[in-house]
């Protein structure tokens, strides 16, 4: 309990050591996600999903000074950490510059820690309002657990770390903050209830058999080019083809099980492709019909 007690308000963070810290996880992380044995397992949820970076903000908040202080520090380790993940991927990635398209909507998260940095200053004080705080946190910790028990079930082992992680953070992080009653009701509270209703909602959706490749026309020999359309899908979503850096790509999204079809029009003439779920690979198979 005292290492747990250090790590949210005993630990002395410094501008020099939040900038070393932030320019050392966004190399490490973008490291990982340059590793193929990764895909599709905990790995790699790191550098997607937000479970680690909840762990960090919250930690940089319960060892803040001031408001101020709290939501300038989480602004800038996102600032520079997020970017480099991306950076770090840029030379050996197929879509170059194009992996910083994914970047958007981590901009949008970065902005939002100056007002979440600030409010989460006063989970120090450690009675119900911070408990009300610390909910907030442990709340989106609880949406990804459920989704990655859910996963892990369906294909084991995958994304069963993830799953332990975000139930260790969730733990650590009330026995590290909350201090009265109060706080503690709340926050754990919380906390198991939000549990038990995602799981659930997880469940009942199956939002978990959700696929979604990304279909590279080289990879996939699609023969893709400037004139290239989608004409109609059926049992899958796919908005428009990109071009990144000479090469064409569609976002698809489907359900696991199902059989999806696209339609593509190409210099004039229609080619109809068939998308499966590849189980062994666990990535998209792609067949000409």
């Amino acid at each position: 309990m005292e290492i747990i007690k250090k790590l949210y308000g005993g630990i002395d963070i410094t501008w020099k050591r939040l900038i070393i810290a932030a320019v050392a996880i966004g190399v490490l992380v973008g490291g990982i996600m340059l590793i193929p044995a990764g895909d599709n397992t905990s790995l790699k949820d790191i550098g997607t999903a937000f479970e680690w970076w909840v762990f960090f903000g919250t930690v940089i908040v319960a060892n803040s000074k001031s408001p101020v202080d709290s939501a300038a520090k989480a602004f800038v380790f996102f600032l520079i950490s997020q970017p480099l993940i991306y950076l770090v991927q840029v030379p050996f990635g197929d879509l170059g510059w194009g992996l910083f398209g994914y970047y958007r909507n981590w901009i949008l998260w970065t902005l939002a820690t100056i007002p979440m940095g600030a409010i989460g200053h006063f989970v120090k004080r450690g009675d119900a309002i911070s408990g009300v705080i610390l909910s907030g946190m442990t709340l989106m910790l609880a949406i990804h657990f459920s989704s990655y028990a859910s996963s892990a079930i369906d294909h084991f082992p995958d994304h069963l770390v993830s799953a332990i992680l975000c139930a260790v953070f969730i733990a650590v992080s009330i026995l590290g903050i909350a201090k009265t009653k109060w706080s503690k009701l709340i926050a754990w509270g919380v906390a198991v209830l939000s549990v038990i209703v995602f799981t659930a909602l997880v469940i009942i959706r199956g939002s978990d058999k959700k696929f979604t490749p990304m279909i590279g026309s080289n990879e996939y020999d699609l023969g893709l080019n400037s004139t290239s359309k989608i004409v109609s899908t059926t049992n899958l979503e796919a908005d428009s083809i990109r071009e990144v850096d000479g090469n064409y790509y569609i976002d698809v999204s489907m359900d696991q099980n199902a059989e999806g079809r696209i339609i593509i029009n190409t210099d004039g003439v229609d080619t109809t492709y068939i998308i499966t779920f590849d189980e062994e690979r666990k990535s998209a198979k792609v067949e000409k019909e």
